[in-house]
């Protein structure tokens, strides 16, 4: 488990790195600015091999990089004493190739700055649409229906165990469809085809979907298994169906969820059919704060048994735009919680946090594994466009600020706030490896 966990934290931090930093490097290129240096990580390098100007590295430690262009200073040795001069009036030489990075214009300097973030915002759109293209989606394909006592469903008529079978003529096909035509639908009159028993009852309702209250009946099927979870480490497998916990028979997916999260830590005596067999087995579940929640709960490592379906080309980039647009405006509500004290700081994970993350994603297999990189990529993206020296909105900030005031800062001045802003970060990569390990 250790080793699945080190390999999926290197895949993910090393592909979401070197995305970030080839953006730099190929529209430095475009602008035909020298790139010194292109490093995946810190220290001395691992692997190096030099072409054209650019020497090219794997560094020891896997924490980051960074591309240095001529006349930057060296993001390795922030604190120590750099030497070169400012290069203030120096005009492009060698057929147009400008001298060093502070010498290009303005807006050439902001878009290489820029184009980091924007490859790794452009990369996680790319990587969600290749999950849908190669692995298609989930679908609740359950149309049997739960209804809760005294809610808007019963009122209008509906009954638990009722199928639905279509809605305004539409055939449905999954819950997701039935899902959607309600909310389009919300107050407004519907034709509903459903199956009772032996008999199919044709009715005209007018649905609420806020006041609904009524649930997809969904078996007690195993779905996807975590691997090295508690019941893939007890023999459980795909398409297995859970019968009894502790002799209560379960005749739901809700009913045996609400059985485990209520039992963190407790052994639970599960009972299920595995191929037509009787298994058994004693179960612990294992804690697992759940942010959605916002609480610990107990868990087994099952997920709910979903159809998988694939989707046209057009339909999976359409889809990879909005979850992405979903991601970054979740992520940018969460940062701003942060900010404003909504959100606890304690909250905020590290390199620690993000290892056992991408273990656990990896553990639950490799579209997973990707969905989970498409989300850092976009958080690394978006937390570099901070105005904070040494990250990416930092240096858009000088290059704002230089054009304002019409002039350069000098080498020494730009020294000054790198400095400053690798101090914030090195207290930020402290205090979040704190939280780590106290949490």
């Amino acid at each position: 488990m250790i080793l699945i966990t080190m390999i999926a934290f290197l895949f993910v931090l090393g592909f979401s790195i070197t995305i970030h930093e080839f953006g730099h490097f190929i529209i430095a290129k475009l602008f035909r600015i020298p790139v010194e240096k292109f490093s995946i990580g810190f220290g001395p390098p691992l692997l190096r091999k030099k072409i054209g100007e650019t020497d090219f590295r794997i560094a020891y430690l896997p924490v980051g990089g960074y591309v240095k262009m001529a006349g930057e200073e060296d993001a390795e040795v922030p604190f120590a004493r750099q030497t070169g001069s400012d290069n203030e009036n120096i005009p492009p030489v060698n057929g147009g190739v400008t001298p060093g990075f502070y010498d290009a214009p303005l807006l050439h300097r902001i878009l290489v700055v820029l184009s980091g973030p924007v490859f790794n915002i452009a990369s996680a759109i790319v990587i969600l649409m290749i999950i849908y293209l190669f692995w298609g989606i989930f679908i609740n394909p359950y149309l049997r229906i739960r209804v809760e006592k005294g809610s808007y469903a019963e009122r209008i008529g509906l009954a638990d165990g009722d199928s639905l079978i279509s809605i305004n003529t539409k055939l449905l096909n999954s819950w997701d469809e039935f899902e959607h035509i309600i909310s389009m639908n919300n107050n407004k009159m519907i034709n509903l085809v459903l199956k009772r028993g032996n008999n199919i009852i044709e009715t005209s309702v007018i649905f609420n979907s806020d006041s609904l209250k009524v649930t997809s009946l969904v078996p007690p099927l195993v779905g996807s298994l975590k691997i090295g979870g508690p019941a893939h480490q007890a023999g459980m497998a795909n398409n297995d169906s859970i019968m009894f916990i502790n002799g209560e028979p379960i005749d739901s997916w809700d009913v045996f969820v609400d059985k485990v999260r209520r039992s963190k830590n407790v052994p639970l005596n599960i009972e299920w059919s595995h191929r037509g067999e009787r298994k058994s087995a004693v179960i612990t579940p294992l804690p697992f704060y759940d942010p959605l929640l916002k609480d610990t709960i107990g868990q087994i490592g099952i997920l709910m048994p979903l159809k998988k379906i694939h989707v046209s080309p057009l339909r999976a980039i359409m889809m990879a735009f909005d979850r992405s647009v979903e991601w970054i405006y979740l992520t940018l509500k969460t940062l701003y919680q942060l900010i404003i004290g909504k959100i606890s700081r304690k909250a905020l994970g590290g390199p620690i946090a993000i290892a056992k993350l991408t273990g656990e994603s990896a553990r639950w297999g490799i579209e997973n594994l990707l969905s989970l990189l498409s989300l850092i990529s976009i958080n690394l993206g978006l937390v570099n466009l901070f105005p904070i020296p040494a990250l990416d909105g930092g240096h858009i900030a000088i290059a704002i600020t230089e054009g304002i005031r019409g002039k350069r800062f000098s080498r020494k001045t730009r020294l000054i706030i790198q400095q400053v802003g690798f101090a914030l970060i090195i207290l930020l990569i402290l205090y979040v490896t704190y939280n780590d390990l106290t949490r």
